[in-house]
């Protein structure tokens, strides 16, 4: 992609998920605008909200040096009827690395980019599977 060349809302989710999956979190944390707004209404026992590319950073520091790695696989992006918005599900394999367990979750988010940043987006996870391989008795 040429360097001054804006990503299409599905290339910004498609990039998203290979960066996670990567572990790249600079390229994760670029994704976002400076004022993005995150809402994660699944989450146990309040709502996350994240507002703005800090909160989001720190948010996603502790996945930074989380004992863990992620395989998204059965990716689909849907567009829909506003151009700046597309809807991603996908499955993930995460794997506990201290001992190879692992479960599968799957995931939507609905993603809101302008200029090839993610403005909002609400992510719906299975945090209660996460949240379990993450305090199992290995970690």
């Amino acid at each position: 992609m040429p360097d001054n060349a804006v990503r299409r809302p599905r290339e910004v989710f498609e990039l998203l998920l290979k960066s996670l999956a990567d572990r790249d979190l600079t390229t994760v944390i670029g994704l976002y605008a400076e004022d993005a707004l995150v809402r994660q209404p699944f989450a146990k026992p309040v709502e996350v909200v994240l507002t703005g590319r800090a909160e989001i950073e720190q948010h996603l520091s502790a996945f930074g040096t989380a004992p863990v790695t992620l395989s998204p696989r059965n990716i689909e992006v849907h567009e829909t009827a506003d151009p700046q918005v597309v809807v991603g599900e996908w499955d993930n394999d995460v794997t506990r690395t201290t001992d190879g367990t692992t479960v599968s979750t799957h995931n939507i988010a609905v993603f809101c980019v302008r200029d090839g940043q993610v403005v909002w987006s609400r992510d719906y996870h299975d945090h209660a599977a996460l949240t379990g391989l993450l305090s199992g008795p290995e970690v």
